[in-house]
């Protein structure tokens, strides 16, 4: 393999792992801000957990679309 298409697998490579990551990051502090609303919930605490998992969930998936509109 040559140098430039090295440097294109390797950009792949990251732009790959940098999806999966957000996504997998995105769940496991929405899991965690559930865990902690529900061991004493509040009013203020579920509003808090539920616009965060919204709002994470759109990012990750406008990050996506975006993503899978280019390729």
């Amino acid at each position: 393999m040559d140098s430039v298409t090295l440097v294109k697998f390797v950009r792949l490579a990251l732009e790959v792992i940098s999806d999966r990551l957000l996504t997998i990051l995105g769940l496991t502090m929405s899991f965690a801000l559930a865990c902690w609303t529900m061991s004493a919930p509040t009013v203020e605490r579920l509003g808090m957990s539920a616009f965060f998992a919204c709002f994470a969930y759109l990012v990750v998936r406008t990050k996506e679309g975006i993503k899978n509109e280019i390729s």
